[in-house]
């Protein structure tokens, strides 16, 4: 009787943390060195074969992760007894698996996740500390907190985001469910946090590119719920940078 690929493999749930500055964001891509690729041409290393990585997201590039989840199979025979050790030695210092577990075979990364956090990081004091640098925001100019949270409170609740998503997505349900949305100011330093049941491309860099020129005084607070009306992505405010933006968790 011949074994199924299935059957000769395990299924591992991993949990990691990465620096995006050094890649080209998550997905593996022709060219330039991916997150995505870099794990699997570890696990590959390790199994002696090719082992395919999936993500709960794709990340960008410059984007950052605290709680990034992926899935992948992992031959019986080549088993290993601490794999998540035997991944960081091999892995670049810039990213590091918090946990790896059997998973069952059900279990997929994206498709099961039903929620995630992101946050973006801004500092505004003048001079951004140099180990600061390529992880936050720096915008050494004063912004109005209140208004920004205001901003942020009317995308709270289930819309239609095209008006906040990149001009290349090509879902066509571009609704989402936003659960958390809100801003915490500790000196120089301003969090932004969001959580939703699911994210567009682009869609919280847009969000906060919008925010920001609130903060900055250069559009109101109630623009955000004309966006969400219009669902047109050049009413929106700029892009906000990669460099501020962190994967914090996925919940299942």
């Amino acid at each position: 009787m011949v074994q199924s690929a299935e059957s000769r493999h395990v299924k591992y749930k991993m949990t990691l943390q990465y620096l995006g500055g050094r890649y080209h964001g998550w997905q593996i891509q022709r060219s330039g060195a991916t997150v995505q690729g870099t794990l699997s041409e570890v696990l590959s290393r390790l199994a002696g074969s090719n082992v395919v990585v999936v993500g709960a997201g794709r990340t960008d590039a410059g984007v950052h992760a605290l709680g990034q989840v992926a899935h992948f199979l992992f031959p019986i025979k080549d088993s290993i007894p601490d794999l998540r050790r035997a991944l960081n030695a091999l892995l670049p210092w810039d990213i590091r698996v918090t946990r790896v577990a059997r998973a069952g075979r059900a279990f997929h990364a994206q498709r099961c996740a039903r929620k995630k956090r992101y946050e973006y990081r801004v500092y505004t004091g003048e001079v951004l500390p140099p180990f600061m640098h390529g992880q936050i925001l720096h915008l050494p100019r004063p912004l109005d907190l209140e208004a920004m949270q205001r901003a942020a409170e009317l995308v709270v609740g289930r819309h239609d985001f095209s008006g906040f998503a990149a001009s290349t997505t090509a879902v066509r349900d571009r609704r989402r469910t936003v659960l958390r949305s809100e801003f915490v100011g500790r000196g120089n330093r301003i969090l932004y946090r969001t959580e939703a049941d699911g994210f567009l491309h682009h869609m919280v860099r847009n969000l906060v590119g919008t925010f920001l020129q609130v903060g900055l005084g250069e559009r109101p607070s109630e623009d955000v719920a004309v966006i969400l009306e219009s669902g047109d992505r050049r009413t929106a405010g700029p892009t906000a940078p990669p460099e501020g933006l962190y994967l914090v968790r996925v919940w299942y």
